[in-house]
């Protein structure tokens, strides 16, 4: 058996692979979280749900704690403890350093139940651990990974949410509280809206940074993530490959909060348009949304009326500083840029967009070249 302190080391380091995000190319590395002496109850999760269960408990009974989890066990959770909650809700403060363990829902089991639900007031902090399998359905269809509530507090770091699936809001993450996500991964989640994180409420933050957000599909909006209102910030992270089959848009990202992506590539991505004001396979927006030396490139949007293959601006607020808009694509001009509302494209590179870049947009953004 590995000795606690042996675990605490092991945990305080995960080591992530280096990746070009930059929309200028520049190679930026995936760093680890800043190890840290880890303070407090130390608790050893020996390989079964019932011990996570009772750790759990225990920590919420006292004033939280540190679970140690067995190194590479996988947890599985056969049926809901509460509700709609596979495992008890956490009300205080818990670190849980997974030591490559994974949690999940068992593939056979009859009822929908999320994995993680962090409670107002509490905080929950996930280190080194996969989190997958996670199914919700019926009302309130938050969050099958993990749910964050109001005044909740959420912080990932070099964890891997995947194959969670909501009936409706944020098949990975749903986050009304607070998120911060550091080198971790949200892939192949589902949902219908927000498939890898949803965020709701004026009040609601996220920040991401140096993670990877892919292969996660939304019925209808918000392929990789959805902002329903409040603050987020994304930075140095690939938000790559997803797709929204049949809605307003957003492959990549749908934006209808005070959003700001700095040194990230919003690539790939995909939306299927079937609505009356369509658009977007990068990125859909109506809120508020600051783009610094990014890359929305090599999107598509699809449907017989679709438009805007990279941003689809609608009423919102666009500011693009040195970004990069190429290689997307709409079946009807213009393939890189619709707006409803003026912005300024200086400084940045927009072009090889099909049918157009900017042309048939309502307004043009300024200094784009058709």
């Amino acid at each position: 058996m590995l000795h606690r302190n042996a675990l605490v080391r092991q945990a305080a380091c995960c080591v992530g692979g280096a990746t070009l995000i930059a929309a200028a190319a520049i190679p930026v590395a995936f760093a680890a979280p800043a190890a840290r002496p880890w303070p407090g109850i130390h608790h050893l999760v020996r390989c079964n749900s019932s011990a996570l269960i009772s750790a759990i408990q225990a920590a919420n009974g006292g004033n939280g704690g540190i679970l140690l989890l067995t190194p590479r066990c996988t947890y599985t959770l056969t049926t809901a403890l509460t509700g709609q909650d596979g495992l008890p809700a956490i009300t205080k403060h818990i670190t849980v350093i997974g030591n490559q363990a994974t949690v999940q829902r068992a593939s056979s089991a009859t009822a929908p139940f999320r994995i993680f639900d962090v409670a107002s007031g509490g905080n929950l902090d996930l280190r080194n651990l996969t989190v997958q399998g996670g199914m919700i359905t019926g009302q309130p269809e938050l969050g099958a990974g993990i749910q964050v509530q109001a005044d909740g507090d959420l912080e990932l770091a070099c964890t891997t949410v995947t194959r969670n699936t909501s009936e409706r809001n944020g098949g990975g993450v749903a986050v009304l509280g607070t998120a911060t996500i550091v080198g971790s991964r949200l892939v192949a989640n589902s949902a219908t809206f927000g498939a890898g994180l949803v965020q709701f409420g004026s009040t609601a933050s996220t920040t991401i940074r140096q993670s990877e957000i892919q292969h996660n599909v939304a019925s209808f909006d918000g392929g990789g993530l959805e902002f329903g209102g409040g603050t987020a910030r994304v930075s140095d992270t690939a938000v790559n490959n997803n797709t929204a089959t049949s809605g307003d848009g957003g492959g990549g990202i749908y934006n209808d909060a005070d959003l700001q992506i700095v040194r990230t590539r919003v690539d790939r991505n995909t939306a299927g348009v079937q609505s009356t004001l369509p658009g977007g396979g990068g990125i859909y927006n109506d809120g508020t949304l600051y783009l610094s030396n990014s890359s929305v490139s090599d999107n598509n949007v699809t449907g017989g009326t679709a438009q805007g293959g990279a941003i689809y601006n609608l009423g919102g607020s666009v500011t693009l500083m040195h970004a990069r808009i190429t290689g997307n694509s709409a079946p009807i001009a213009p393939g890189g840029l619709w707006t409803s509302t003026p912005f300024g494209t200086a400084g940045s590179l927009v072009a090889r967009n099909r049918p157009t870049n900017c042309k048939g947009s309502p307004v043009v953004p300024t200094s784009c070249v058709n």
